[in-house]
């Protein structure tokens, strides 16, 4: 089909097919790498993504949950290129205005309990310094359990596969972290905190969570994060949330688990992803109780608070905290929550969970969820394609609100198709 609006532009001879590229790369690169749609990108700019071929998509994965700020934000861009001028595009671990400068904002927009910010590359090296500080923290104080929950995310890596999934995630190790215990994921809003199901309170180090479960977009519900909460705190154990997917305003707050309208704040915060936009960067977000346990933990990495990075991070933060963005996006995320909801009038479509910028689109079986996301491809919208029954939304939170509107449409137009109506 040929398409073509102000947003879209899909030519008639394009196929959902490995590009010669693609087959290029296969070559050189691990097939486990490569398992995205298998679509050219070679050039992305605020809500579009377009091909080699003159083919422009809506973007609604953020490039999975990253450009907050839109692709090639200029604000970005021109804050990259004046570090560029500067002739510092690396520094080790050695001190930087520009990471002092980025620090100050980080921690300057955050809650004041977060005194100490843990600068990294990636969301797994992030979780995995919060596991070490948990580690430090709860031997320090003769606490050895970890509660997390079974079909959480925490990102590639040994300690993330020890805390994530569930108790066989690390298997390919041969090793278990047999103080780590996973409860079921409350699916059921009604579902109750499993208070029975702990182990002695002065026994347990820390809870992780995800601020969502990625597959789905899954929320926990309020009573039960409440309950969580409530019980973390008078037992003394500290509460980590993996915020990856959900900070930098992506929930409507500047960090997702704001979102829930509880009074806390977590002990530990990992960040990344929205962090910058663009380049990798992430933080564990903590107080100099934790982070100062040990002066000799390396809690850096040899590209740690990267110049390149922290100028595009303190780009982002600053263009993301303005106010009159902010208004804006008030309005996007309730026409976004509005439209999404809308997708529910589809037999294929079992639930929809949608807060502020993210939509999980659960689907009845895994094969109608590849089935809508396909034919939305060739349609000109680009979904998150799970491998799973779901569908994941995500747009920059820059997007034009027709462009959000269209994008939907034609998610809608796809499910029809799927459905084979």
């Amino acid at each position: 089909m040929n398409i073509s609006t102000k947003y879209r532009k899909i030519k008639s001879d394009f196929e959902l097919q490995p590009t010669s590229l693609l087959e290029n790369l296969l070559v050189k690169e691990p097939e486990a790498v490569l398992r995205q749609l298998p679509i050219t990108w070679a050039k992305a700019k605020d809500s579009t993504v377009s091909d080699d071929q003159g083919n422009q998509w809506i973007d609604m994965t953020s490039g999975i949950f990253v450009t907050n700020a839109g692709h090639a934000n200029p604000a970005i861009k021109a804050a990259i290129k004046k570090q560029l001028d500067n002739d510092l595009l690396f520094s080790y671990n050695y001190p930087t205005t520009i990471r002092n400068r980025f620090l100050g904002k980080l921690l300057g927009l955050s809650p004041k309990c977060f005194s100490k910010a843990v600068i990294l590359n990636s969301g797994s090296e992030a979780v995995d310094a919060a596991y070490k500080l948990i580690k430090q923290w709860g031997a320090k104080y003769r606490r050895k359990y970890i509660i997390s929950f079974s079909g959480s995310y925490h990102g590639r890596g040994l300690s993330n596969d020890l805390i994530g999934g569930g108790k066989h995630k690390a298997a390919w190790a041969g090793i278990e972290d047999k103080n780590v215990i996973f409860l079921d994921f409350p699916y059921d809003g009604n579902a109750s905190f499993p208070e029975a199901d702990l182990p002695h309170p002065d026994e347990i180090a820390a809870f992780v969570l995800e601020t969502f479960q990625g597959w789905g977009a899954w929320f926990y519900p309020r009573n039960y994060l409440d309950t969580l909460v409530k019980f973390a705190r008078k037992a003394g154990s500290l509460i980590c949330f993996d915020d990856l997917q959900g900070g930098f305003y992506r929930l409507g707050t500047l960090y997702g688990y704001q979102s829930y309208g509880i009074d806390f704040h977590p002990d530990i915060l990992c960040l990344g992803k929205g962090m910058a936009s663009s380049l990798p960067i992430s933080a564990v977000l903590c107080d100099s109780g934790l982070s100062e346990i040990d002066p000799y933990a390396d809690l850096h990495g040899t590209h740690s608070a990267n110049p390149l990075s922290c100028a595009a991070a303190l780009a982002n933060l600053e263009f993301l905290s303005d106010r009159t963005f902010l208004d804006r996006l008030a309005g996007t995320c309730t026409t976004f929550e509005r439209e999404t909801i809308k997708l529910k009038r589809h037999s294929a479509i079992t639930h929809i969970n949608v807060r502020g910028m993210i939509a999980g689109i659960i689907t009845r079986d895994k094969e109608m969820a590849d089935k809508i996301v396909f034919s939305a491809v060739r349609r000109g919208v680009l979904p998150v394609w799970t491998h799973r029954n779901s569908i994941k939304l995500a747009p920059p939170l820059t997007i034009p609100e027709a462009a959000l509107v269209e994008a939907i449409t034609v998610i809608s137009e796809a499910a029809t198709e799927a459905e084979g109506k």
